[in-house]
C-alpha cells in the first residue's frame, strides 16, 4: 500500500511539473511568437508595402507623364488640324473666286514667308516668273485686295502689302453710294492706331456715309476694277482745307494671310 501510495505521489508530482513546464513553454513560445511577429514579420511586411506603394506611384507618375504627353501632343495636332481646315477654306474661297471673276485670271499662291520685323510691309510667295506674275499684279486674300507684286524671281515673289507704313502705296478707290453712283477717292495710307485705311475723296460733292462699300477704282495701271478695299467706318471733317478723311476697315484679314492669289487682267491662262 505504502508503495502504491509514493508510485501515485510521485506520478502526480511528475504530472503537475509537466503542466507546469507546459505553461511556461507555451508562454514562452508566446512571447518569442509576438516577438518575431513585432521584430520580423510586421516590419518586413511594412517594408513590402511601402515597397509596393513606392512602385505603384512611380508607375502612376510614369503614365500621368505619357498622358500629359499625349494630351500636348493632341492638342498640337487639334491646332494643326484646325490650321489645315482654315487653309481647305482658303482655298475653296479662292477657287470659287476664280469661277466668279470671269474677267480676270487669278494664279493662286501660298505665303513662304513673312518676317516678324517687316510683317505689315512685305510678304514673299511661292510663284513667280515662270509661273507669269509681273511686277505690279494685283494680289487679294480670299476677302479682299492686300497690296501688289513689288519683286518678281523666277520662283518667288515679294508683295508689298496695303498696310506698310515704309512705302507710299497710294490706290485709286471708289465709294459705292449706291448699286449706280460711285464716288472717285484715294487710298492714302495706312493708319496703324485706328486699324483703318485713310481715303481722301477727289470729288467734294459727294455723300459719305459708314458702311458703304470700298473697292478698286481701276484708274491706276496697278489695282484693276472691282477688287474689295474695305467699308467705310468713320467720315472725318478736317477744318482746315474743308475736306473729309474717311477711314475705312480692311476687308482682309492681314493677320492670317496662308493663301492668297495674283490677279492677272484678261482670262488669258499661263502654262
Amino acid at each position: 500500500i505504502i508503495g502504491i501510495l509514493l508510485a501515485l505521489s510521485l506520478f502526480l508530482g511528475v504530472l503537475r511539473f509537466n503542466n507546469t513546464f507546459m505553461g511556461y513553454r507555451n508562454a514562452a513560445y508566446g512571447f518569442l511568437s509576438s516577438m518575431r511577429v513585432t521584430l520580423f514579420d510586421d516590419p518586413i511586411k511594412s517594408i513590402g508595402n511601402f515597397v509596393n506603394d513606392f512602385t505603384s506611384l512611380y508607375a502612376l507618375k510614369e503614365e500621368n507623364e505619357r498622358l500629359r504627353q499625349q494630351i500636348e501632343m493632341l492638342a498640337q495636332f487639334q491646332a494643326r488640324l484646325e490650321e489645315a481646315y482654315r487653309d481647305i477654306e482658303d482655298l475653296k474661297t479662292l477657287n470659287d473666286l476664280k469661277m466668279a471673276m470671269t474677267d480676270y485670271h487669278l494664279i493662286a499662291a501660298m505665303v513662304l514667308n513673312r518676317p516678324a520685323d517687316t510683317f505689315d510691309h512685305i510678304l514673299t510667295l511661292n510663284i513667280g516668273s515662270a509661273d507669269g506674275v509681273e511686277v505690279n499684279d494685283a494680289v487679294i486674300s480670299t476677302t479682299g485686295l492686300i497690296g501688289k507684286v513689288k519683286s518678281v524671281t523666277e520662283k518667288n515673289c515679294t508683295v508689298l502689302l496695303l498696310t506698310t507704313e515704309q512705302e507710299l502705296n497710294k490706290v485709286s478707290v471708289k465709294i459705292q453710294i449706291s448699286s449706280t453712283v460711285t464716288a472717285e477717292a484715294l487710298l492714302e495710307y495706312y493708319d496703324v492706331n485706328s486699324g483703318s485705311y485713310v481715303l481722301s475723296l477727289l470729288e467734294n460733292n459727294s455723300s459719305i456715309t459708314e458702311g458703304m462699300t470700298v473697292i478698286s477704282s481701276g484708274l491706276g495701271a496697278t489695282y484693276p476694277s472691282g477688287l474689295l478695299v474695305g467699308t467705310v467706318s468713320k467720315v472725318q471733317a478736317q477744318q482746315t482745307s474743308g475736306g473729309v478723311l474717311i477711314y475705312v476697315n480692311p476687308a482682309a484679314d492681314f493677320k492670317h494671310l496662308n493663301y492668297v492669289a495674283i490677279v492677272k487682267r484678261g482670262v488669258t491662262h499661263v502654262d
